[in-house]
């Protein structure tokens, strides 16, 4: 099998997976299922810009948290915030942001545009942190999940099912979206300009407008991912953009595998099932964590999806 019908048939098992997960687990399981969801959201969307572009950021925490602090601030006190109208001003804000912080990071390479992502990531969590916005180093709550409102429905995201399976829906949007993104024309353009960045501007194009475009896609992804954390934690604080969240998600992304669409779903699963266990096994589970992260990285430096497609080489390869 190639690399690419592995990824699909990973997507299309991961896809089966969440929608038994409530068939088989609850309480405390539902919850950290929605969790780790979340979190394979926010490193697909990190993947599209380590991957295809070749941008290495550690600053996606801020866009994480920028819109979690957008529907803390967008949030009524006393009743559930509309839905729709805080996910679409919480997401379109980080997008912004994302449109402002690529503009000026994107014109570096390299260590200096990991440099430059991780400035920004800090100078957000220090905005928030010293300030008396949102809280300052406190953080702030809030009261009530949202609610779908449009005319003839209200729907409720107050029971752990219900609002695991509304994020699941943005989680399976926002990685169709990528998948979709990366087999583009847009995609192959990417691709082309991280390899060869001389040819693709003797086509006309910009490398420098393509990579921005994706970055700002993976921000507004990451924004959402953020909303829904929000939303189902009921609190918001600085910690959430803090550099070593930009760095978790890295790990998740370059374990699982940073030119598939499912790599780094595969890595965010992997990791924080890993960590939960050994959390209830020993006191020392960072230790067993780094130890993890070492193996894979040796026996499959590009990735846990990558080595899978090893293991099942093509017809073609087979023969040759």
């Amino acid at each position: 099998m190639s690399r690419d019908h592995i990824d699909a048939a990973l997507l299309l098992a991961l896809a089966v997976l969440v929608l038994l997960v409530p068939h088989i687990w609850s309480g405390y399981e539902i919850k950290l299922a929605t969790t780790i969801t979340i979190q394979a959201g926010l490193a697909v969307a990190l993947g599209f810009v380590v991957g295809p572009a070749g941008l290495v950021s550690l600053g996606h925490a801020a866009f994480f948290g920028l819109a979690a602090y957008l529907f803390a601030m967008l949030a009524p006190a006393s009743e559930p915030a509309n839905l729709l109208n805080t996910l679409l001003v919480a997401v379109c804000g980080t997008a912004v942001c994302a449109a402002l912080v690529g503009a000026i990071s994107i014109r570096s390479r390299g260590l200096y545009f990991i440099l430059m992502t991780l400035a920004f990531g800090q100078l957000g969590y220090h905005f928030f942190h010293d300030t008396g916005i949102g809280g300052s180093a406190d953080g702030t709550y809030i009261y009530f999940r949202p609610e779908v409102r449009v005319p003839g429905l209200d729907f409720s995201l107050d029971g752990s099912a219900q609002f695991y399976h509304f994020v699941s829906l943005v989680v399976f949007a926002a990685v169709a979206l990528v998948w979709w993104l990366r087999r583009s024309a847009f995609g192959s353009l990417l691709v082309a300009a991280r390899d060869n960045e001389m040819r693709i501007r003797a086509f006309g194009y910009s490398p420098y407008m393509l990579r921005l475009v994706a970055f700002v896609i993976s921000g507004a992804i990451a924004g959402a991912m953020g909303y829904l954390s929000a939303a189902q934690n009921g609190f918001v604080a600085p910690e959430m953009l803090a550099w070593h969240n930009s760095a978790t998600a890295l790990v998740m992304v370059l374990i699982g595998g940073k030119d598939t669409t499912s790599g780094p779903a595969i890595g965010a699963i992997l990791l924080l099932l890993a960590e939960e266990l050994l959390q209830r096994a020993t006191e020392h589970w960072l230790i067993g964590i780094g130890l993890i992260i070492v193996v894979i990285v040796i026996a499959a430096p590009q990735g846990i999806v990558p080595y899978l497609a090893k293991l099942f080489p093509t017809r073609r390869a087979q023969h040759a």
